[in-house]
């Protein structure tokens, strides 16, 4: 039998049709992909009840919502972390909208800085072998009874009220046997400036409330998310609610000294919420290399311990609502190197002493 030939016009055709039909299959895989976006952010929006004002804007926080949902899927199947993240309430917003409306820490500059009357001189904390080794191996205040419920700090960059806050309530209910929800409100409103929405200073809001002379209970000054005028004049100060004075120390990265400090008291400290931190939901989070260069969040540190692979971690208390996290809650890395995400580097704690 003669051999057959195919024609070089045959193999360009069937070229065509075997490119057009991976076109064809791209082209209904992408819709598919996209089917799916859309009908997991409407699954999304129904959860947390979130309506848009337009057409526009519900397909501009539907891409923003694929893209970190994308992101979080990546992460958690690469299974090369100590934590896993996860959709939560904000994750129709970019990371630039979540920095805007979610952090707010500011570092007091001390004397000479925009508000002297506020600062007090941050001072080393030096700890030595002793102290350390005496501490316990673990601590969590929530299971001591001195830790409100995680708050939700909303759209307002008050942060380092509600950290301020959180400390407060701990070591009231250390010293007095009683825990009260005391009012971030009134120290948003009251800690002077005229944009304590849009960030603040620990060291402002630990000063206001230790001459407060007991801040006002969160059911009695509601939070609303926004400042409003100064209403603590009107009320009689909470004399249960009442603390001393209130210290600001700088840790330099030492982390045997936070540890010392959190043994005693929950501890207010500032950190750098990287984009990851916006998706947290649970595990031992480990920052980026470089996490801690930008501190810009204020949190609470409430305890600390490891869990069964011996990792170690700190047990923060965020104020992004019991939604995010574990809880409303974070367990970032202790050890390692240390340090990590700036965690040992301010901490701002009251304490019971009158001088």
């Amino acid at each position: 039998m003669a051999p057959v030939h195919r024609s070089s016009r045959l193999d360009s055709t069937l070229l065509v049709l075997v490119l057009a039909l991976a076109c064809v299959v791209s082209a209904a895989a992408a819709r598919g992909e996209a089917l799916a976006a859309r009908h997991r952010h409407e699954r999304w929006m129904a959860k947390y009840g979130r309506v848009y004002a337009d057409a526009a804007e519900k397909l501009r926080r539907q891409e923003v919502f694929a893209a970190n949902a994308r992101h979080i899927d990546a992460v958690n199947r690469a299974g090369n972390r100590t934590y896993t993240l996860g959709l939560n309430h904000f994750s129709d917003l970019t990371n630039e909208e979540f920095a805007e409306k979610h952090l707010g820490y500011r570092h007091q500059p001390g004397p000479g800085g925009l508000r002297p009357e506020d600062s007090s001189p941050a001072a080393a904390v030096n700890v030595t072998d002793a102290q350390l080794q005496s501490t316990p191996d673990s601590v969590d205040w929530r299971a001591r009874g001195a830790v409100t419920p995680v708050k939700h700090q909303g759209h307002c960059g008050s942060c380092w009220a509600f950290a301020a806050v959180a400390a407060t309530e701990g070591l009231v209910q250390i010293a007095t046997g009683n825990l009260i929800s005391m009012s971030e409100q009134q120290v948003l409103d009251c800690t002077g400036g005229t944009s304590s929405c849009k960030s603040g200073y620990v060291n402002a809001a630990l000063t206001y409330i230790t001459a407060s002379g007991g801040l006002q209970t969160e059911a009695a000054y509601a939070y609303s998310a926004e400042q409003g005028a100064c209403r603590s004049g009107g009320a009689s100060p909470n004399s249960a609610a009442a603390v001393g004075v209130h210290r600001s120390a700088m840790l330099n990265g030492d982390e045997g000294a936070l540890q010392v400090l959190v043994a005693g008291q929950p501890v207010a400290v500032a950190v750098e919420a990287e984009p990851d931190f916006h998706h947290y939901k649970s595990g031992v989070y480990v920052g980026s290399p470089s996490c801690g260069q930008k501190l810009h969040h204020a949190v609470t540190v409430v305890g600390y311990g490891a869990d069964g692979g011996g990792q170690g971690y700190w047990v923060v208390k965020n104020q992004w609502g019991a939604g995010w996290g574990e809880g409303g809650y974070m367990r970032l890395t202790r050890g390692n190197g240390g340090n990590n995400c700036g965690m040992a580097t301010h901490a701002y704690y009251p304490t019971m002493d009158t001088s």
